[in-house]
């Protein structure tokens, strides 16, 4: 047995499962994205402000939340002109969600490399490997439209390894890819130097990178973001109705004072069950290892802006914002699991065995993708009524202003004006609906239709009304549930 061991090339084992991890979840994005499940709200905006920007409208958009026409003044995500060479080739969401994959996939080879290195044991280093591998947050991320702070994650996990590996030259570089990601993620960059000061003891080289990290990033959020913003602040704070921290004031110097002032009244807000909860499924898969080493730290700024926020989706494991977590989660776990078992074997081998089992259970009750109890395949394969889409596409010009459901603008917003249907409902050149619900033959799904709109299933069915009974709108299209208006000249 030792002699056939002795024959396997285990990092040949780790670079294939990898790559099988990407084409899998290539496959079921593309599918989830063909099946009308993917949103305007987010792969929809990001798609038309890379379509704006490659063709001469710099981070433009029209289908967003808020009053706001330019991407920036929400997210500063420069890393998004990485996309837009290859929109000039073809313009498709699809590029979004491929390089999403492949740097979900990429931020695993670190994991991997410390595992392997920390632990002297290549067999170990590919139990963590395929634990990351079954991480339910990554999964969940990757199945939710396509998010800058998904696309980081690569950067996260590499500029640690590269810390660690004392290439200070990966490390900057990583650290830049970070910044320009969004910039909240900036904080991220004021941890790593932290860690180099206070855990790597390189207190000049750590204490430059946070600094310039600090500047860059309340140069963003509380001077050039705003100075973007039409309405002269951040855009994330400009809509009330889709503030994340309206609840702590209505500025950011509100929002500081508060945090500072008032630590009772924070608490109160945030010592709920549900942030308790998001904190366990963080840490479950790992076997609650990635709690007791130093890299967890890193993560403590994005925790606490995704606790202080008002919307519950930035502290459930079932959306996108803890993938940037990940990667130091499970550096973590490997410190952790290295100190306590170091020299006994039996326990070694037995916690790893419980990392694995546990990582399998979390994405079978945790995940959405298909290993998931709640999901099945199918729910990421199009239908024929969904591929009737292709038949629309032809019918809509490209320079035509649209009002489109949020499930299909995705499809439709590599144009200049896009709309989230009913806004401009009674001026946009074409409006598009469908009728048809995709999540019928599976109830058991997290979304339902009324997610997939985004408002409330009579009022939209109403909105629909008003289309038909409008007379300055002819009906094109009538088909399987698809409705496609063409405003009358």
């Amino acid at each position: 047995m030792k002699k056939l061991a002795s024959l396997i090339n285990f990092n040949y084992i780790a670079y294939f499962l990898i790559i099988v991890f990407v084409i899998v979840f290539v496959i079921l994005s593309f599918g989830r994205h063909d099946a009308l499940k993917s949103y305007g709200n987010d792969l929809g905006f990001y798609n038309q402000a890379v379509w704006n920007t490659a063709y001469g409208h710099f981070f433009q958009y029209s289908s967003g939340m808020n009053n706001e026409t330019n991407l920036l003044t929400t997210r500063f995500s420069l890393i998004l002109l990485f996309f837009v060479p290859f929109y000039w080739i073809i313009a498709t969401p699809k590029w979004l969600l491929l390089f999403q994959a492949l740097s979900v996939g990429a931020s695993a080879i670190p994991v991997y490399l410390i595992a392997k290195d920390k632990l002297k044991s290549e067999k170990l280093g590919l139990v963590f490997l395929l634990s990351y591998l079954f991480y339910p947050v990554l999964h969940n991320g990757l199945l939710y439209d396509f998010h800058e702070v998904v696309f980081a994650v690569a950067f996260a996990a590499w500029a640690f390894y590269f810390m660690e590996k004392k290439n200070d030259k990966g490390f900057i570089i990583c650290c830049i890819l970070i910044a320009l990601s969004q910039e909240y993620l900036a904080l991220i960059v004021i941890m790593l130097g932290l860690y180099q000061a206070y855990v790597k003891k390189r207190w000049k080289f750590g204490l430059i990178v946070s600094v310039t990290a600090i500047f860059y990033f309340v140069f963003l959020t509380g001077y050039l973001m705003p100075q973007i913003s039409k309405a002269g602040e951040h855009g994330m704070l400009s809509n009330k109705k889709f503030s994340y921290y309206g609840w702590l004031g209505s500025s950011l110097p509100e929002i500081v004072k508060t945090l500072v002032t008032r630590p009772g009244y924070i608490y109160e807000n945030l010592a709920t069950f549900s942030r308790a909860q998001y904190l366990f499924h963080l840490v479950l898969p790992v076997f609650s290892l990635g709690a007791f080493s130093w890299p967890v730290v890193i993560t403590f700024p994005i925790l606490a802006l995704y606790f202080l926020s008002m919307t519950p989706m930035t502290y459930t494991i079932y959306f996108y914002h803890g993938v940037i977590l990940a990667p130091f989660i499970y550096f973590s776990a490997i410190y952790t699991f290295e100190r306590w078992f170091e020299g006994n074997n039996f326990l070694r081998y037995s916690f790893a065995g419980l990392v694995i089992i546990f990582s399998v259970g979390s994405a079978m009750v945790l995940g959405l993708s298909p290993l998931g109890i709640y999901n099945k395949t199918s729910d990421y394969v199009s239908t024929d009524h969904a591929r009737l889409i292709s038949q629309i596409e032809k019918m809509i010009p490209g320079s035509a202003s649209l009002s489109a459901q949020h499930n299909l603008s995705p499809h439709f917003s590599g144009r200049e004006k896009i709309y989230a249907f009913p806004v401009m409902r009674e001026s946009a050149d074409y409006i598009l609906v469908d009728t048809f619900d995709p999540y019928a033959d599976n109830g058991h799904q997290l979304t339902s239709f009324g997610y997939a709109i985004q408002m409330d299933i009579n009022e939209w069915k109403a909105e629909i009304e008003k289309v038909n009974e409008d007379k300055n709108y002819e009906k094109i299209y009538d088909n399987d549930g698809w409705l496609l208006f063409e405003r009358i000249k």
